[in-house]
């Protein structure tokens, strides 16, 4: 999956989230390196995931948000 970076930073899904001026698209390949292979991205739990389908950087995760164990993993 890729991701839209919007002009305030936040990052999302590209598949769920419609592209908007200013976007900076992230394609696959960089994606899954960022976030299966680095894991400096990374997102909740997949049930929650497909709700918001919002990444975060991993030393900026917001208070509150459960991220996926695949990230705790390292």
């Amino acid at each position: 999956m890729s991701l839209r970076i919007r002009v305030d930073g936040t990052i999302l899904c590209a598949a769920m989230h419609p592209k908007k001026k200013g976007d900076t698209y992230v394609p696959d390949g960089l994606h899954y390196r960022l976030s299966v292979l680095e894991k400096v991205i990374v997102t909740e739990p997949h049930e929650k995931h497909q709700i918001h389908g919002q990444w975060w950087w991993h030393d900026e995760v917001p208070e509150g948000i459960q991220i996926s164990d695949f990230y705790l993993n390292k």
